[in-house]
């Protein structure tokens, strides 16, 4: 798995999430694109450029951190 092109090593733990958090996420995912969107939008052009990450920075973070960050970067994660 790879996020931002950058491969996640497999020692790092990514639990499952379930449909009711995978809702909320969707909800907040939303939330963020409708407020960025009202604040920003001169800048919605940016939202299609590359993110970066660091392996450590995910490395750092508790598991359940771990899957939601990468459900709401769901769209920068490739096999």
């Amino acid at each position: 798995m790879k996020l931002c092109g950058v491969e996640i090593p497999p020692d790092i733990e990514i639990p499952p999430l379930d449909p009711a958090t995978k809702a909320e996420l969707d909800e907040i995912h939303e939330a963020i694109i409708r407020r960025y969107d009202r604040l920003y939008p001169q800048r919605m052009q940016d939202i299609g450029k590359p993110l970066t990450f660091s392996v450590e920075g995910l490395r750092k973070l508790p598991p359940w951190s771990r899957t939601r960050v990468l459900y709401l970067l769901r769209d920068q994660v490739t096999n």
